[in-house]
C-alpha cells in the first residue's frame, strides 16, 4: 500500500495556513530562509515582468525547503500591481493610508503565484491574476477603515484583508477568491489529489 505523501507549507503566512485548514489539507508548516528583497532586485536588474518575478519568490521558497525533504512542497508569493507598478506591503499605517487613497475608486492585479516541489524539484506551477476594483472613497471613509481595522492589515501588500473588514472597500473582484487571499485552492486541490496526497 502507498503511503499519502506529506505536505509542507512553505510559508509564515496565517491567511495560506487558513486556507488549507479549511480545506482540511494535512498539511505541516516550515517557514523559508529567503531574502525576498535579494530576490526583487535582481529581478528588476535582469528585467523580469512581474509575473515572473513573483513565480522566482515561490519558487525560492519552496526549493529552500524541498532541499530539505521529500514531501510535497508549496510555495506561494503575491505581488500587488496598480498602473503597471508593484507593491510591497505598507510598513506602518501612514503608508497604508496612503496605498488606500491612491488605489481607492480604480482597479488593481493580485499576481498569485505558486510553486510545488516533490523530490527536491519544482513539478508543478500555477499563476492568477484576480483583478479587484477598489469602490471611490473618501479620506474619512478610509480613516474610519484604519482605525477599525488596526495594523493587521499591514501583512496585506494592498493594506487590506478582503476576508474580513476589507471587503466594505470593494466594489467587485474578478478572479479567484482564494487567488485574491494569497493562494489559488483550486487548481491546488487538483494537483494534490492527482498526486494521491488527498482522497477527493
Amino acid at each position: 500500500m502507498t503511503s499519502t505523501p506529506r505536505i509542507i507549507l512553505a510559508s509564515g503566512s496565517a491567511i495560506r495556513r487558513e486556507i488549507l485548514t479549511g480545506a482540511d489539507i494535512p498539511f505541516e508548516v516550515m517557514k523559508p530562509d529567503v531574502n525576498e528583497d535579494v530576490i526583487k532586485e535582481a529581478g528588476r536588474d535582469e528585467g523580469l515582468d512581474l509575473e515572473s518575478l513573483a513565480m522566482r519568490l515561490a519558487e525560492a521558497k519552496c526549493m529552500d525547503i524541498a532541499s530539505k525533504t521529500n514531501a510535497i512542497v508549496i510555495g506561494s508569493d503575491q505581488i500587488m500591481e496598480f498602473e503597471d507598478r508593484a507593491y510591497d506591503k505598507p510598513a506602518d499605517m501612514t503608508a497604508a493610508k496612503a496605498r488606500l487613497m491612491e488605489t481607492q475608486g480604480a482597479p488593481h492585479t493580485l499576481i498569485n503565484a505558486i510553486a510545488v516541489a516533490r523530490n527536491g524539484e519544482i513539478v508543478w506551477r500555477n499563476l492568477d491574476r484576480p483583478t479587484l476594483v477598489m469602490r471611490a472613497l473618501s479620506e474619512t471613509e478610509i480613516d474610519a477603515y484604519l482605525e477599525a481595522a488596526g495594523p493587521d492589515i499591514l501583512h496585506s501588500v494592498g493594506a487590506y484583508q478582503i476576508e474580513k473588514l476589507g471587503s466594505r472597500l470593494f466594489e467587485r473582484i474578478e478572479g479567484d477568491h482564494f487567488a485574491v487571499l494569497g493562494l489559488s485552492l483550486y487548481p491546488l486541490l487538483d494537483f494534490l489529489r492527482r498526486e494521491g496526497a488527498i482522497a477527493f
